[in-house]
């Protein structure tokens, strides 16, 4: 079979020199973004993820910290019985 991408076959608008190896990467990159459609949206569900758990953790550490601090620090004394 013979070479299908050749040496400035196109001319790129940033001034990348266009060689048979950049346009092998440029077919390879837009094949993986062809393949994969829904990666942008479970990227921006992510995102939205992150954010949850951090206000999750941040409440969670406020609760540990302060509402529990009364029963943590409580102190028991044993009184024996009669005597």
């Amino acid at each position: 079979m013979g070479q299908v991408l050749y040496n400035e076959v196109i001319e790129y608008a940033d001034g990348t020199p266009a060689t048979a190896s950049q346009l092998a990467k440029d077919v390879a990159t837009f094949l993986k973004w062809t393949s994969e459609p829904e990666f942008d949206e479970r990227k921006r569900i992510l995102v939205k993820v992150i954010g949850v758990f951090t206000f999750l953790t941040a409440i969670s550490y406020y609760v540990k910290r302060h509402k529990w601090s009364v029963l943590k620090s409580r102190k028991m004394v044993f009184a024996p019985k009669g005597g």
